[in-house]
Formats: structure tokens, sequence, C-alpha cells
């Protein structure tokens, strides 16, 4: 898959290039890109490009740390829907949930995961694609902290911060934003927390808007997915369905603007049964939730959709020949 980035996110760029006189609809042009395709969310252009871009950036301003600068004046509507259901969450935990859930809708060039260990939250942004070049890198983080610092209405500082590439020749900006100690040459990009930090309540909390904007975001992740297989589309329909509980045959064809008889045709030309890809789908986002000790068990059974928990626990075993007890137990390296 090419990695691509929403056209929003070149907003803060262009900012930051006006605020330093910089001619940035000549700018723009080298890359063929004109400030109405940056306007539109949906609109999204390679990796490379923005790559390119702030590396020409640099060039134009003398500023060796662009990327930082770029991303400490991150803006709600750089993020799109992404951002505004981060902004209408109850606590930093939702937001971070919502993060990376949604962050394609921004970015594919890396996933992002989040895990606690000894009271800290390691938030992780995983890549392979080389596009992801330190300025990317820096003011993916840079937003990520001024945002929070942001939407919680705290000065909260991350308790590390460590990067891919190599130490620039100076840090100076890197202290005064993140203020915490940094490093770099790890094996991935990674922000440490204080585990207390996912409970701090976030200022515009609205679950009217937020429930609204969910529902939006899951209809654009459907579309990007759109160019997968038919199967991974029927997949991505039930997925975002599943909370509802309206995972029906006759919802999914539905939603998917198919007749019941022609998805069921279509799978069956690939050997496959609508309730066989449902329990397969189902199984995959069970198995991911449960490695997570912070979701438990009910929580798990309304995410897949299941009427109650006991029969979450018959489809688990069904699975897996174990309870969802016995198989967390056994990845924590229990007995």
């Amino acid at each position: 898959m090419t990695s691509q980035i929403s056209a929003a996110y070149l907003r803060g760029l262009i900012d930051f290039l006006r605020l330093r006189n910089i001619d940035t609809e000549r700018f723009l042009a080298r890359y063929k890109i004109d400030e109405e395709m940056i306007e539109n969310f949906q609109s999204r252009l390679p990796v490379e490009h923005f790559n390119q871009m702030l590396y020409e950036a640099e060039r134009l301003t003398g500023d060796s740390d662009i990327g930082l600068h770029v991303g400490e004046q991150i803006k709600p509507n750089q993020y799109g829907v992404l951002g505004l259901s981060i902004m209408n969450c109850k606590t930093l935990e939702e937001a971070v949930q919502r993060h990376t859930r949604y962050e394609n809708l921004v970015c594919n060039v890396a996933m992002s995961r989040y895990q606690i260990s000894d009271g800290q939250v390691e938030l992780t942004w995983d890549t392979c694609a080389p596009e992801a070049t330190r300025h990317i890198a820096e003011e993916n983080v840079a937003s990520w902290v001024t945002f929070a610092r942001w939407i919680s209405g705290t000065d909260l500082s991350p308790s590390s911060i460590q990067f891919k590439h190599e130490i620039p020749a100076s840090v100076v900006e890197h202290q005064r934003i993140f203020r915490c100690p940094v490093t770099f040459g790890g094996d991935r990009v990674k922000v440490t927390f204080p585990a207390s930090f996912l409970k701090l309540s976030l200022r515009q909390y609205d679950p009217m808007m937020l429930a609204m904007l969910d529902k939006y975001a899951e209809r654009l992740l459907l579309q990007l997915n759109s160019a997968d297989s038919f199967v991974d589309q029927v997949k991505a329909a039930i997925s975002a369905h599943l909370q509802s509980g309206e995972v029906s045959l006759r919802h999914i064809a539905a939603t998917m603007d198919l007749s019941e008889r022609q998805l069921q045709r279509k799978l069956k030309e690939e050997a496959l049964t609508y309730q066989g890809v449902l329990d397969e789908t189902r199984k995959a986002l069970a198995l991911k939730q449960i490695e997570d000790d912070m979701v438990d068990f009910s929580e798990i059974t309304f995410l897949l959709g299941f009427s109650d928990q006991s029969a979450f626990q018959r489809a688990f075993k069904k699975w897996t020949d174990q309870t969802p007890g016995q198989y967390r137990k056994q990845l924590k390296g229990g007995l």
C-alpha cells in the first residue's frame, strides 16, 4: 500500500511558511497542490511528497527543526474528524483509543499502539516506511504532545520520548517543547507518560457529538478500505457495526449497497458464508482486544455486539478451547 497522508495535514506547514513570509502559492504549485485540496480532508497525497515538502521548507527557512515547529502549532482542523472526535472525548484515555483506531484517516504510514507497564503508558508509533524520516517523526510527536496539552487544559509533559533517527546537532528545541528526557537511535518512536494522565478530563467533552463523529469516522474508514478485497470490505462493514449490534446479513448488505442474495453469492464464490465471516471478524477482534489488560470482558462483550457476557464466553471457548480468563492468563505467562 502506498503511504499517504491527508492533504489537510499540510495546513500546519503552510501556516508556518506564511509566518515566515514564504510564497506558499508558489511553494504548493511545485507539488501540484492548491488551497482547495488542503481544505478537503479526504484528499490524500503520498507521504513521500510531504517529506520532500518538509525538507524544501527547511531549505527555504533555514530551520533545521522544522518538523518540531510545525508540530507544535497543530490545530484541530488538521486532524479533521479524527481531531474533532478526540476533542469531544471524556478522558485522555478515550482520546488515545480514538487516535489509535482512526489514525488512518490522517496518515497510513505507521501504526500507533499503547500499553501500560509499571504505572507508565508506552505509546508507540511503528513504521517501516522509508518516507517516515526525522521531520515527519518529530512533527508527529510534537503535535501529539501539543494537542494533548490543549485538549486537557494542562501543561503536562511526557516521562520520556524515543526517536528512531540519529541525534541531531542540537536538541535545544526538543527540550523546550517536550521538557523530558529525549533519546535517539531507538527501534521505534515511543512516548512514555504516567498512567494517571489517562484519567485526565478533557475540556470539550460532548457525548452526543462524540457519537455522531464516531459514526462518521467509521464510514470514512470503510471508504478507505474500499480498495481491499471483497471479504475485507465485508469484515470492515461488520467491524463498523458490531458495537451497535446491527450485523445481520440484511443490514450489512444494505450498508454495502448490495442485496442479501448478492452478498451471499459473492462470498460463496470465495467458498465462504456470511456467518463464517462474521464469526471470523469477531474472533480476530476478540483476540486483539483481550491482549489489552485495560479492557475487561464486559467491554469486549459490548464491543463485539454479543447479547450478554455468557454468549461471548461460549463463542470464545469455541474459537480457542479456552475461556477468556484462561486465554488472557496464558498470554501473561500464567499457568
